[in-house]
């Protein structure tokens, strides 16, 4: 059995959605709300800057102004508007209609936090944690005969610290270090934050089996992540 720090980021602000998200709101919840900017803006930057550009980048005045908006571009693969070129145009249109996006991560802020931490601590505990880390959690433990505990992911915890991250979020991490009867070293604490990585970038241009997306020149392009491709090749397998 092993026990996993998983649920530790969203209980303690530990992404860098918690800095980005909120800022990207108070930047743009302005100039977000005139009519038709942010598709005329994204229009105007896909045309000179196609092949330089983030997509995400030509979606920020478009998306950025609210918190629901404003998250799916931080970790969405993909934006609307690629969609077509990547799996057709009515399995685009179709999915989005039914999907709907931005009304889906609305819908996880009802009732709505009071703080912006409160705010993105839910939606990466409803939309990242339990819908892909839990899971990938779940099958790479169970491809191995392994049991793994997750026991920051508690409601009791989670109800008790709530009070505490929220007003005190920058001792958040200091807190959970002294909380044994033996408390960590400061250099445990003050470790700067690491990574889990996966071998997936090496399997889609190493194996022969998996490079459908070498087909789609929004994928073929050598800045693509490899997490759009990889999501190309679960949907069309």
């Amino acid at each position: 059995m092993a026990i996993s720090g998983l649920g530790g980021d969203e209980l303690f602000g530990g992404y860098p959605s918690f800095r980005d998200v909120p800022f990207w709101v108070r930047t743009l919840a302005i100039p977000g709300q005139v009519p038709a900017l942010g598709d005329l803006t994204r229009l105007l930057l896909t045309g000179v800057f196609a092949q330089s550009l983030n997509p995400k980048a030509t979606g920020l005045l478009k998306y950025g102004g609210s918190y629901a908006g404003a998250y799916f571009l931080r970790r969405g693969l993909f934006m609307p508007w690629e969609l077509q070129a990547v799996i057709g145009a009515e399995i685009a249109r179709l999915g989005l209609r039914r999907l709907n996006p931005i009304r889906h991560i609305e819908a996880r802020l009802k009732p709505k936090p009071r703080t912006s931490f409160g705010r993105i601590a839910v939606l990466e505990s409803c939309l990242y944690m339990r819908n892909q880390l839990l899971r990938d959690t779940d099958w790479a433990s169970m491809a191995h005969s392994l049991e793994v505990r997750v026991p920051l992911v508690d409601v009791k915890l989670l109800r008790h610290m709530a009070l505490v991250t929220t007003k005190r979020r920058s001792l958040s991490k200091h807190l959970l270090g002294n909380s044994p009867r033996v408390p960590l070293p400061r250099k445990v604490i003050e470790r700067p934050k690491t990574g889990f990585g996966t071998p997936i970038q090496t399997w889609l241009q190493r194996d022969t089996r998996i490079q459908q997306w070498r087909r789609i020149p929004v994928l073929a392009v050598d800045r693509c992540a490899w997490a759009r491709r990889w999501a190309f090749q679960v949907v069309t397998a």
